[in-house]
């Protein structure tokens, strides 16, 4: 049986990585692998300094991965043909991994899944492009395969980082080794009640209220619709214990609009009365300038619940196109909301279904090695 060392991102109860940390290991054990889970230490279990993940907590957490990976090493507890699969390829410590492998003369493989880094518009880490920008070609060729979410995000890397700053030689290994292959749904986080839960007039806006995801433009057109059919609700959720962005003034826009009856604002949220909400809705608007792969649509999704997209980014692969869910320029926002709101009766979870084979996708991948 093959040893397979998962080294998660830490588990944040209001991110993804709190699902991908019970569930990647128990679908590897289904594969057939041995596997042992590489745990750190945090710091913190909130984002205190970061958009996504604590940043100082995280650098302490990995760190303290590396640590246990290096003693695993010096113990003598790695094999020829063992697999180490690294949650977020944004690890510094791929390169001592494969480093390690080299010097003690152990041929492992290296896989890893690439969610953003600092080529990403607007992100947290696109303050670290002056030096990183080089750091995740490394990482990418010290990794034997990297997955990605959407064509669109390994597009993002090839032509923002690969072509313009690694070699010819170089540039051919990355474009072999980045593969896409969705971001895994799990169903089972998701409860097949709440799909039947009926439908209210209800439009949830429920990215981060960080500026990328451009939730003033949202909330815009939350209060053109409001006042013009004031029997819509447009809700504002989060799961962080209190609603936060890294632009103030889009939470004081949000808190004025709340206090005018245009939206209400929901903090503080379990996953379980998240996916309340989000099943209860009709309508989930994003105006996102840059999504790699994007949960927050996928889970809407799930729940046949419309999302209305920028018709650009990794969207159209998620709704594969489907025209009703895709917007060209923003006079069309309105009119293609009213239309989902009023006159519309489709299902979309069919467009989240290709993700629950995500990770079978993964393991066919680590099987057949380049």
């Amino acid at each position: 049986m093959t040893k397979l060392f998962y080294v998660p991102i830490e588990p944040l109860e209001e991110r993804y990585t709190e699902q991908w940390y019970r569930q990647f290991p128990i679908e590897f054990k289904k594969a057939g692998y041995d596997v042992q889970v590489i745990d750190g230490e945090v710091l913190t279990n909130f984002v205190d300094v970061g958009a996504f993940l604590p940043m100082n907590s995280t650098v302490h957490y990995k760190n303290s991965q590396m640590m246990k990976v290096a003693k695993l090493f010096q113990d003598k507890l790695v094999s020829n043909g063992d697999i180490f699969f690294i949650a977020d390829t944004e690890f510094w410590g791929l390169e001592s991994i494969r480093l390690m492998a080299d010097m003690n003369k152990i041929n492992v493989r290296v896989y890893s899944f690439l969610h953003a880094a600092s080529y990403t518009k607007e992100d947290a880490f696109e303050i670290a492009a002056p030096y990183q920008k080089y750091t995740e070609l490394g990482w990418i060729l010290s990794c034997d395969k990297v997955f990605v979410g959407s064509e669109y995000h390994r597009r993002a890397f090839l032509d923002r980082r690969a072509y313009p700053y690694a070699r010819s030689d170089d540039i051919r290994k990355i474009e072999r080794k980045l593969v896409v292959t969705g971001n895994p749904l799990f169903k089972d986080d998701y409860p097949e009640y709440a799909r039947f839960w009926e439908k209210e007039n209800q439009i949830i806006i429920s990215n981060r209220f960080d500026w990328e995801k451009r939730p003033n433009i949202s909330l815009q057109f939350a209060y053109i619709l409001k006042k013009k059919h004031p029997d819509i609700k447009i809700i504002v959720t989060t799961s962080r214990p209190k609603f936060k962005s890294n632009k103030q003034w889009l939470v004081d826009l949000a808190r004025s609009m709340e206090q005018d009856g245009i939206i209400e604002i929901h903090e503080g949220l379990s996953k379980a009365e998240y996916h309340r909400m989000l099943s209860e809705s009709k309508v989930m608007l994003s105006n996102s300038i840059e999504e790699n792969f994007g949960y927050c649509v996928a889970e809407a999704l799930v729940y046949n619940t419309y999302p209305m997209l920028k018709n650009e980014l990794s969207h159209p692969e998620l709704v594969e196109n489907d025209s009703r869910l895709l917007f060209n320029d923003e006079d069309e926002i309105v009119e293609k909301i009213e239309d989902l709101l009023y006159r519309s009766a489709f299902t979309v979870d069919q467009y989240a279904n290709k993700y629950y084979k995500s990770i079978e996708r993964i393991v066919a991948q680590m099987e057949n090695p380049l």
